[in-house]
């Protein structure tokens, strides 16, 4: 659907069929809605939609002179680039972020995103970029700030400071970081409690914590008929192939198999 709305909207711009003193707006309401297409697309790993979908929106945000859509239409292709482990192309688009004005908020986004490319490069400041990000987002947040800006928070990037401990294969710091972003994301949030516990419950079997694991499980099975996420179904089916080879008790083995044709 929202798809099919920015191709209907983007076909209304190129027509020019509206009134020329909206023209800037229109384009900045299209790339707008572009932006969520694509960041929908990605979540549902139609990678390829999402990539075509985020190149469209960032050309009218640039037609659109709107520079703080522009940003965030670049982060989210970092990340796409990141999961699709194409991490340099991650780091270069994070390059091209960091020569935007960045107040301390979106240093904290750019700086996220930074630190996840460099860790999965080996680069062994990764953590320390990671923490300038974390030292940024607690300076302050500014009303000048774009309204999207409201998720750019300390569970995300505690989030992410997770996936880096995993890269890195220390999954128990993994295990610490996730639980601290999953207890922190309000109950109402509930895609972020969705893929935050997806991803806990990934290290933790890979920890071989299997009690603290069946929780989590119970966690996700009530969260999967809420809300959809083929990235957190994807984790899901990863922790349900490492619990498997790593000789989970059966218990922990049908649970995860029941989640994962719930969550699929």
């Amino acid at each position: 659907m929202a798809a099919r709305l920015f191709h209907s909207t983007s076909a209304r711009l190129a027509s020019g069929k509206y009134s020329p003193v909206i023209e800037r707006d229109l384009a900045a309401v299209t790339a707008e809605l572009g932006e969520v297409a694509g960041w929908l697309a990605f979540d549902a790993m139609q990678y390829d939609d999402a990539r075509s979908l985020n190149l469209e929106a960032l050309h009218l945000a640039g037609l659109a002179g709107d520079r703080d859509m522009e940003l965030f239409l670049l982060g989210n292709m970092a990340m796409q680039a990141q999961e699709t482990a194409r991490p340099r192309e991650a780091l270069r688009t994070v390059q091209l972020m960091e020569t935007f004005t960045l107040s301390p908020r979106l240093r904290a986004m750019t700086g996220m995103r930074h630190a996840r490319a460099a860790s999965d490069l080996g680069d062994q400041h990764s953590f320390a970029v990671m923490r300038r990000a974390q030292s940024d987002l607690s300076s302050s947040v500014r009303s000048t700030d774009p309204d999207w800006a409201w998720w750019i928070t300390e569970h995300e990037l505690q989030a992410h400071e997770g996936g880096m401990w995993r890269a890195v294969g220390e999954p128990s710091r993994a295990v610490d970081c996730y639980y601290a972003a999953v207890e922190s994301t309000p109950p109402s949030y509930r895609w972020a409690q969705f893929i935050g516990n997806a991803s806990l419950i990934n290290a933790l079997v890979e920890v071989a914590d299997w009690a603290a694991a069946e929780g989590v499980g119970t966690e996700l099975y009530g969260l999967a008929s809420q809300v959809s996420s083929a990235r957190a179904a994807r984790r899901v089916r990863a922790a349900a192939d490492t619990a498997r080879r790593n000789g989970a008790p059966s218990t922990l083995d049908d649970m995860l198999t029941v989640l994962v044709q719930h969550a699929a």
